[in-house]
């Protein structure tokens, strides 16, 4: 029973990094593209080029008999327009991270899901390799995204959510980040990446759901490469999650 347990709190988890991953691409603001360097943008969010490919580091808290424990889970995700606006993705060929292949989804979206067979998924390192085979759309090309992943120390939220009230989220430190995000379930406020706590006010989260939320701080750094004239963004984020009973 607790084996079942938890796969089914590990794939609702996943579930909810794909949520994550797809947010980073919807937002937008006036960032000038600069190849092949490290964005350092204190926004939380700017123009993505023609093609976004994030690599993910998911560490989850795990109640066990033994105390609490740190679960780690690789994946990733990647999309590619046309146009740069996203309104759409277009094919691109096979792609792969550190030699695993994603999966292309009918809508020209592209994930790495973990699978009983391997539950935590892709062992990154301090380098990610990316490889994209490349279609009438997109250039064929490899790049490998250096520098690590964004560190996340331990997140201080109360088990509690009232949405009366305003609730706070933070974290013992970060580093390594060009943005974070502060997140209860859909609802998120996006910052610079040295911010180590944000303050949710009740009116922010008047449209939450009562029930368990997940209480999520994620942590991204970025670089720039451009291919046959299409630039393409690359992502290390890393997510550090736990939980928290919402209610009115």
């Amino acid at each position: 029973m607790k084996t079942s347990q938890s796969i089914f709190s590990m794939n609702r988890f996943i579930s909810f990094l794909f949520v994550l991953a797809i947010l980073i691409f919807t937002v937008a603001c006036d960032k000038e593209e600069s190849p092949d360097t490290n964005g350092g943008d204190d926004s939380g969010s700017f123009q993505f080029g023609h093609g976004t490919l994030v690599a993910v580091q998911a560490e989850s808290v795990q109640n066990t008999p033994i105390g609490d424990m740190t679960i780690t889970v690789g994946t990733a995700v990647a999309v590619f327009s046309n146009d740069g606006n996203y309104s759409s993705f277009v094919n691109a060929g096979s792609v792969t991270a550190d030699g695993h292949d994603l999966k292309k989804f009918d809508n020209n979206s592209y994930a790495f899901t973990p699978g009983l067979t391997d539950p935590t998924g892709i062992e990154f390192g301090n380098s990610v390799d990316w490889k994209v085979a490349g279609s009438d759309h997109v250039p064929a090309f490899e790049y490998t995204m250096t520098g690590g992943f964004p560190s996340i120390g331990t997140i201080t939220a109360d088990a509690e959510l009232s949405k009366s009230s305003s609730y706070t989220i933070s974290v013992s430190s970060i580093a390594n980040a060009d943005s974070v995000y502060f997140m209860v379930n859909e609802v998120y406020k996006a910052l610079p990446g040295n911010t180590r706590s944000y303050t949710f006010s009740a009116d922010e989260l008047q449209n939450l759901s009562n029930g368990t939320a997940a209480v999520t701080v994620a942590a991204w750094r970025y670089k720039t490469s451009s291919f046959s004239g299409k630039t393409m963004y690359f992502i290390n984020e890393t997510v550090r999650q736990k939980t928290a009973n919402v209610s009115n």
